[in-house]
């Protein structure tokens, strides 16, 4: 079980200008919940350009009977949920934001280093607790 999936359009890529070599930051929009995605992706493993579009999910945990992992790789064979996507983050949310009487709220994510800023409706993101553990997954379209 995911607590958050959804489909994604790259709106821009590294807006701000280029920080570094291997890691470019985009822009992206949802289709369902129309979630605002601002995402720092290693571009030498994982290319990305405006327009792609790619599936990306929110796990605590990548077993498929939703059971708690340690928070390691495990290499035991056994089927999880990162056989079904292509890249693969983990990281920790340090950070949520949400002004009095907006519904909409943000979510801030490291992935050792790399970022993420999720904003839109508090229904859709509240499952993302602040402190709480989690995979980002994602594969293009």
């Amino acid at each position: 079980m995911f607590l958050l999936e959804d489909l994604f359009d790259v709106k821009d890529i590294d807006q701000d200008g280029k920080k570094f070599d291997n890691v470019s930051r985009i822009q992206a929009l949802s289709q369902t919940y129309n979630l605002e995605l601002t995402l720092d992706v290693n571009t030498e493993v994982y290319p990305m350009k405006v327009f792609d579009r790619f599936s990306m999910a929110i796990a605590s945990t990548l077993r498929k009977d939703g059971a708690p992992d340690e928070g390691s790789y495990d290499q035991s064979g056994f089927e999880s949920h990162a056989d079904d996507f292509e890249y693969v983050m983990y990281g920790k949310v340090f950070r949520h934001h949400q002004k009095h009487g907006d519904p909409d709220m943000s979510v801030f994510v490291s992935f050792g280093g790399l970022l993420m800023h999720l904003r839109g409706d508090e229904g859709h993101l509240k499952s993302l607790d602040l402190d709480n553990r989690i995979y980002l997954l994602m594969r293009k379209n």
